[in-house]
């Protein structure tokens, strides 16, 4: 899904309607500070890109929230999709070993 982007008045709509706190640590987004309108649900986990879904975050909060919480919780699901749709190549058994075990020398040896 395609992000669209947001006009000052749509930040400045978003950031008034819930008080100027920063959805992931609760702080107040102070003035000239950083912030940037993040999505409770990520897009890639089939959240909607509407007013219902975007929060103030600070830009720090934001940041850390993404890669520790919501890219490996985007990259689980990827994984667990292309497992049901069969599109994840099988695991292939370790190819076996071809040389000669240690009780099998002397007959190789002598044939």
């Amino acid at each position: 899904m395609n992000r669209r982007s947001l006009s000052t008045r749509d930040r400045l709509r978003i950031f008034t309607l819930h008080g100027g706190i920063c959805h992931l640590c609760g702080g107040k987004v102070q003035a000239g500070e950083a912030w940037e309108v993040s999505h409770d649900t990520p897009l890639e986990l089939g959240g909607a890109d509407d007013d219902a879904n975007r929060k103030p975050a600070h830009r720090k909060c934001h940041r850390a929230h993404t890669a520790a919480v919501d890219l490996p919780n985007i990259a689980k699901a990827k994984r667990r999709e292309a497992r049901h749709l069969g599109a994840k190549a099988p695991l292939s058994a370790p190819c076996p070993v071809l040389a000669p075990q240690a009780g099998n020398r002397s007959s190789l040896a002598n044939g």
